[in-house]
């Protein structure tokens, strides 16, 4: 597929998420939107759908890219202490599958209306995309990369939404799993989503690990307030977010992106 096609797809597809409600800022969409045109072998894997803004972002992508699906996963309960509260329990599922079939990719979604750890039992097929925006909690976001982590295929992406946002999850275990760990090489912010490229067994090179260094130790800063706040301690606010502007946080360049990301293959 042509580069000007993709371009031009994504920006479709920013224009359509206008009409979404959810909890995705425009850059965020554009990173989501590009993700199903990764060239390695496996599946995209959504864990936490909410109303299904990403997962029908997600859809549309994959669609357009030959992929031609996606698999999701959300109990839609509202069972966790860090889901949102725009929704209720009773309603959400109603919205959720109205939106699928509204925005016409029902038939592209292989949704699985159940916990992460649920889905993980009879989970079997390698990954391209492994998407975590389920329960933000450590235990939460950590099982979810553990239990889903050796099916990634060499080169594909995983990424944690609200690693800047004041979840201990995502950015605890985005430190931890994927900016300290061999397996990752490539690895940014593009908003609030935090990604890392999987290696396999090819070694991270100087010049990943000076950047995942470099990444560790601006977003380390931020942890000692975001615990502060979870536990109900007083925290600087002011501070907090100098630390956060600190992090190159800015929209990708799509075509740009793909390619760093699909020389892996070279």
């Amino acid at each position: 597929m042509k580069s000007i096609d993709i371009e031009q797809h994504i920006n479709k597809l920013l224009d359509l998420s206008e009409s979404l409600s959810g909890h995705l800022r425009k850059r965020e969409v554009q990173f989501l939107a590009s993700l199903p045109f990764i060239r390695f072998e496996g599946e995209i894997l959504e864990i936490g759908s909410f109303k299904g803004k990403s997962t029908i972002i997600l859809a549309k992508a994959a669609e357009k890219s030959g992929t031609n699906r996606i698999f999701a996963c959300d109990p839609l309960s509202l069972s966790c202490s860090t889901d949102p509260n725009d929704a209720t329990k009773e309603e959400l599922p109603e919205i959720f599958y109205n939106n699928l079939k509204t925005y016409n990719v029902k038939q592209i979604v292989n949704f699985n209306q159940m916990k992460s750890h649920d889905l993980a039992k009879s989970w079997n097929k390698p990954l391209k995309v492994l998407w975590i925006d389920g329960d933000h909690t450590y235990p939460g976001v950590l099982s979810d990369l553990m239990l889903f982590q050796d099916y990634l295929t060499p080169g594909a992406i995983v990424c944690f939404h609200d690693v800047l946002h004041g979840f201990d999850g995502p950015i605890r275990t985005f430190l931890e799993k994927v900016l300290l760990s061999d397996l990752f090489g490539d690895c940014g912010f593009c908003g609030s989503i935090g990604w890392g490229q999987f290696l396999g067994k090819t070694p991270v090179s100087s010049k990943q690990w000076k950047n995942k260094l470099s990444l560790y130790s601006k977003l380390s800063r931020m942890v000692p307030f975001v615990l502060q706040k979870n536990n109900g301690l007083k925290s600087n606010e002011h501070l907090c977010r100098f630390f956060r502007s600190l992090i190159p946080h800015r929209a990708i360049s799509p075509v740009q992106w793909l390619k760093e990301r699909n020389s892996y293959l070279m």
